[in-house]
């Protein structure tokens, strides 16, 4: 009597522990999305015969749609900041957003509850990113100026407004700048919107036929900027600061004779 409660018991935990398995949510949310596009967020479920209570959607906590198939409607949108919810579009087993904007990123959360006695209930959730990626390239300062062959350069690359700050990088004539010591970062500073821009200084070696090139990369969207590095040898200049002493000297002296 005593094995069969035992295995009776273990056979009970084995079907509690299958039953629940076989209610874990599936959800499917973007990880990065562009201001102003729409998104629909889905929530797959499976009720193994069981009847749905309801269907809410969370972001960051916050309740902002529910799906109740015993109400009429059976939707039901709540206000939320970035939030917009197209009831058309929505149903319970996906939910619609129009017009995101950078308030809408966050973690996005689905909650599944089946009706009476078990009232079961699963959840999944996942980060949304909101991303704004400019139209105008990176601008590249410090370059205008004639360096010296080994003369350290000083050149900054600023991005143009963007969200989040975006990554960038140099590269002289076409070869990616990795050495730390050339690079000097600077911390992304707030602009206007929310917003934010990124600026990446470059301390490498002035050298001959050298380009310089800047990129922006949000995800897979990049911006960039190349130009060129005017240099002199460090003789050359030596000697044209030379004749041009010596030109003022015999200036002086012509008209200390006459």
């Amino acid at each position: 009597m005593k094995r069969f409660i035992i295995s009776l018991y273990y056979f009970f935990l084995l079907f509690v522990k299958v039953s629940i398995c076989l209610r874990v949510v599936g959800i499917s949310v973007p990880s990065l999305k562009q201001r102003g596009e729409s998104v629909t967020l889905t929530c797959d479920y499976d009720l193994e015969g069981g009847k749905l209570y309801s269907v809410k959607w969370y972001r960051d906590n916050e309740e902002f749609y529910r799906y109740m198939p015993r109400l009429r409607p059976p939707q039901h949108a709540h206000k939320l900041d970035g939030v917009k919810v197209d009831l058309e579009k929505s149903s319970a087993r996906r939910v619609h957003l129009r017009e995101l904007t950078l308030k809408s990123r966050g973690i996005y959360r689905c909650e599944v509850s089946e009706e009476a006695p078990s009232f079961h209930s699963a959840q999944a959730e996942t980060f949304m990113e909101i991303y704004y990626f400019p139209k105008e390239n990176p601008r590249i300062v410090g370059h205008e100026r004639s360096y010296v062959v080994h003369e350290p350069l000083d050149v900054n690359c600023t991005s143009a407004k963007a969200f989040p700050p975006p990554e960038l990088q140099w590269h002289i004539n076409g070869l990616k700048v990795t050495e730390k010591s050339w690079l000097t970062n600077f911390e992304a500073k707030p602009a206007a919107q929310g917003l934010m821009v990124s600026s990446l200084g470059l301390r490498a070696p002035a050298k001959h036929l050298m380009k310089i090139r800047c990129t922006a990369s949000i995800g897979t969207h990049r911006r960039e900027r190349t130009v060129a590095i005017e240099t002199s040898n460090a003789n050359r200049r030596k000697t044209t600061s030379i004749n041009l002493t010596l030109t003022l000297m015999n200036c002086i002296i012509f008209k200390l004779i006459s």
